[in-house]
């Protein structure tokens, strides 16, 4: 027999009526409950600490003897047994058990279901390399049924190729307690590449999760319509996310590319997981509200002007004659000021600049195009009729920076 869950309703009459209903209580003890002072089940749980409590409640009809007391007490002490076990059952489910939950592998025929789901309605199937393993499907779709979605730590994504290509090897950390660690597994890549192409694969981990039709959606889905009126997670939704993220982190340095765009998909995921968890939205729907209001998060940062460039460039120019004739400083290490050594793409300079300011050649008489360190130099090559297309800022080493793909003005060189 099914245990019965007691309910709370709108206000303590029909939540005790509803109770005592349920649990077949004497009309005399449904008015020991009204004259009471516990307004909800919540303080019926706590009213009393143990049976005898109950006893005593009860005790105090005096109508009620012998065998119809016991018999009222017994269905007394069991509604209140329902009502603490389905509350811890609550708390429980909400905490630790969901928390270890959410990572368990869905059942064969649930992880099947859903991927048939994707298939029916994108007709769509992707290499090994790309398909998110069982276990990502399995957390984002517990994730989205239980509205407890995270900001997922993308560099922990793993592939399908992944999941038949490693082996798990089972870790005892405790008594019952055991952990799972890959054997021969290697860190990724922390490159922008290896970001945008695990947060692919996590992306359509949503999307095969998101597949099923929605219970209110229209029964006819023309050309055009709004894919969030018809699945949970549409993958066109999700797709646009992935390309705006792909197209903004090209506008970026490479040096910082990584860092911004984890920094920028983390804040905007953030949204997701607050909007998605207060709220009654499906997870595509959400998605795509955000990306709405959080566009401009991922303009890339603006270039500096020419005016500013130029501002710059006179500034290190002024900074280095200044300091031009100066005398070097001593050297505590030893080291041969005059000796040729190299820097990180070229030779010291001729002259003795000092850090922050910009040679005009090498040591070997290479001349450097001074409108190139200004990002004005209109020859895409890599040297022009004024000289090479080469960094010529010089670091805190005393070392001409040298390296190629970015001009004085550019350069963050220390």
């Amino acid at each position: 027999m099914a245990p019965i869950v007691a309910v709370q309703r709108a206000t303590k009459q029909l939540t005790f009526e509803g109770l005592a209903i349920d649990f077949k209580l004497d009309a005399k003890v449904l008015k020991l409950l009204m004259d009471s002072e516990i307004a909800d089940l919540e303080e019926f749980r706590f009213y009393f600490t143990e049976e005898k409590d109950v006893d005593l409640f009860v005790a105090t009809d005096k109508d009620l003897k012998d065998a119809d007391a016991k018999i009222q007490v017994a269905r007394l002490r069991r509604a209140w047994a329902s009502v603490r076990q389905t509350a811890e059952r609550l708390e429980t489910k909400n905490t630790i058990s969901t928390a270890a939950e959410l990572d368990d592998l869905l059942s064969e025929v649930d992880l099947r279901s859903v991927k048939i789901n994707f298939w029916k309605r994108y007709k769509m199937k992707y290499p090994a390399e790309i398909t998110p393993c069982d276990q990502i499907i399995s957390r984002c779709f517990r994730e989205v049924e239980k509205r407890l979605l995270t900001v997922y730590d993308v560099w922990k994504v793993r592939s399908l190729k992944h999941q038949v290509t490693t082996s798990r090897k089972r870790k005892q950390v405790g008594d019952g307690l055991y952990t799972f660690e890959e054997e021969n597994y290697m860190e990724p890549n922390h490159s922008a590449g290896a970001y945008l192409a695990r947060l692919h694969t996590y992306l359509l981990a949503l999307a095969v999760t998101g597949a099923v039709k929605l219970p209110q959606a229209p029964n006819e889905e023309t050309f055009g319509s709004d894919s969030v009126a018809f699945v949970a997670a549409p993958w066109d939704v999700l797709q646009a996310y992935h390309f705006r993220a792909a197209e903004s982190a090209a506008a970026i340095p490479e040096g910082s590319r990584a860092a911004w765009l984890e920094k920028t998909d983390l804040a905007e995921r953030a949204v997701w997981v607050s909007t998605f968890r207060d709220g009654e939205e499906t997870i595509g729907n959400v998605i795509k509200r955000t990306m709405d209001r959080r566009g401009a998060h991922w303009d890339p940062p603006a270039a500096p002007t020419a005016e500013n460039r130029r501002q710059q460039w006179t500034a290190a120019e002024e900074y280095g004659s200044r300091n031009r004739n100066a005398k070097p400083p001593n050297n505590a290490a030893g080291r041969d000021t005059k000796g040729k050594g190299k820097g990180a793409g070229g030779q010291l300079a001729k002259n003795n600049l000092r850090p922050g300011s910009v040679a005009t050649s090498f040591q070997d008489g290479k001349r450097l195009c001074p409108d190139y360190q200004r990002g004005e130099c209109k020859t895409k090559a890599m040297q022009c009729t004024k000289g090479m297309h080469k960094c010529a800022k010089v670091n805190s080493k005393g070392r001409v920076c040298g390296i190629s793909h970015h001009g004085a003005h550019q350069c963050r060189a220390k």
